[in-house]
């Protein structure tokens, strides 16, 4: 028996001498990963999880990426809640306002980091809007004065915070960004608590390349005003419809130096066709979601004959009006209007199309107009507003209802201003509020 167990321990002696070095290798691998078998782990999920692709249309550069996509990687101080209210962002755990309402305090979540793991302090607060002084108090307090009391202040703190490359405070980091010609080609994002939860991005400079995009099989999933076709006839395809009420509408803003009878410009109003969706509709520059919205205003539907009594009551004659349309996406319904116009008022209307617009030499304009997260909407209907006040528009008593509403800060009391703001601007009728854009979502189904 002993030299049974003699020989086979002269058996294993000479299989390690031989062997020695594979089992060292052997070992060290093992050990290897064990102590990484995470990271390792982590590594080959993500590299066998495809995730689907999301293709918008634009041209953007870091500084002007969507909303629904900043948000995701990252916020600003204040954020609004679901009535479009100014609330602190998950970066500020609570807001002082002193002196009359000149001076907001804000005092930052302590435990929030950049995603490259440095602390976000009150340092890298860099606001720059005219009118207002920042203050850094401490590490975690920052202060924001304003030189005189302005109401919508805290709606200009949505801007989302960045450092250098994207570099945000969100859910979401940046994981890959690539170029084509200056404009960010591709953009993915990856939620670093969970590897394989990613969202890729693909930009395409139109609809007709982001349609053709997807029909190819470059992405999963677009986002397009233009439903084509053959997409509704498709079984693997989903096609969800939402109409984007928060962020512009269309509308026909007239030259009142040109157009400065209001029967007139109510007439042009009643003779132009809208849409019956009451979705869709657009009755005035302020969202239905707002809390200063006003649904209680002349809503001008389609009615021939209300035009032309009030054609007539004016005493205007005007054989032709040029229509410019700046977006392509109108023309189609620049086409309504021209029909509608001819058929009902007979007005010539001239279909032009151009980017430059002159502000000062034009009839009217086809366009989209901007819904800001406030309601003031100073910049777009004050006289005083030469650059922004596309229509010309001069009314005082609207003057006055303008610069009130920047005053007030007791909610009901701006209410009040913004809904009999927006009953006497469709009573003077600038411009004939059309529709809200609807966005189809167009999904391939795996």
């Amino acid at each position: 028996m002993f030299k049974k167990l003699h020989f086979q321990i002269e058996h294993l002696v000479s299989f390690l001498k031989r062997n020695y070095l594979f089992l060292i290798l052997g070992l060290a691998a093992g050990s290897i990963f064990f102590f990484s078998r995470d990271k390792i782990l982590s590594f080959t999920q993500v590299n066998l999880f495809y995730p689907p692709s999301i293709g918008l249309e634009g041209r953007y550069r870091q500084d002007n990426l969507p909303e629904e996509i900043t948000q995701l990687i990252t916020f600003g101080l204040i954020q609004n809640n679901q009535n479009n209210k100014p609330g602190p962002s998950p970066l500020v755990k609570s807001i002082d306002i002193e002196n009359d309402n000149r001076d907001y305090i804000f005092h930052l979540d302590p435990d929030r980091s950049w995603h490259n793991g440095r602390k976000f302090t009150s340092s890298d607060i860099d606001f720059r809007v005219p009118g207002l002084n920042i203050e850094t108090i401490d590490k975690y307090i920052l202060k924001i004065s304003s030189e005189k009391t302005f109401a919508p202040l805290l709606s200009l703190l949505k801007k989302p915070l960045f450092k250098k490359n994207l570099i945000g405070l969100g859910q979401y980091q940046v994981k890959k960004i690539q170029y084509q010609y200056n404009y960010i080609s591709d953009l993915t994002l990856q939620n670093p608590n969970q590897k394989t939860d990613l969202l890729i991005y693909r930009f395409y400079p139109n609809q007709t390349d982001l349609i053709t995009a997807f029909k190819l099989g470059e992405v999963d999933q677009i986002q397009t005003s233009y439903l084509p076709k053959e997409f509704s006839t498709q079984e693997n395809i989903k096609i969800t419809q939402t109409v984007q009420v928060n962020n512009q509408y269309s509308a026909i803003f007239l030259n009142t130096n040109k157009f400065n009878n209001k029967q007139f410009r109510q007439g042009l109003a009643y003779a132009t066709p809208k849409t019956t969706d009451k979705n869709e509709r657009c009755l005035g520059p302020i969202s239905p979601n707002s809390w200063a919205y006003n649904n209680s205003v002349k809503q001008y539907n389609l009615s021939p004959q209300r035009a032309q009594e009030l054609m007539e009551d004016s005493g205007e004659r005007i054989d032709s009006i040029n229509l410019t349309v700046n977006d392509r996406k109108l023309l189609a319904t620049a086409e309504q209007i021209k029909q509608s116009w001819s058929k009902n008022l007979g007005i010539n209307v001239i279909i032009t199309i151009e980017n430059q617009i002159d502000k000062q030499n034009f009839d009217a304009i086809l366009a989209f107009g901007t819904i800001p997260h406030d309601p003031d909407q100073y910049y777009f209907w004050h006289s005083t507003q030469s650059n922004t006040n596309l229509t010309n528009f001069q009314d005082e008593r609207i003057d006055k209802l303008l610069e009130e509403g920047r005053q007030l800060f007791d909610h009901q009391e701006r209410k009040n201003i913004y809904q009999d703001l927006q009953r006497y601007l469709l009573e003077e009728s600038p411009a004939i509020f059309l529709s809200y854009p609807t966005l189809y979502t167009i999904s391939r189904i795996k």
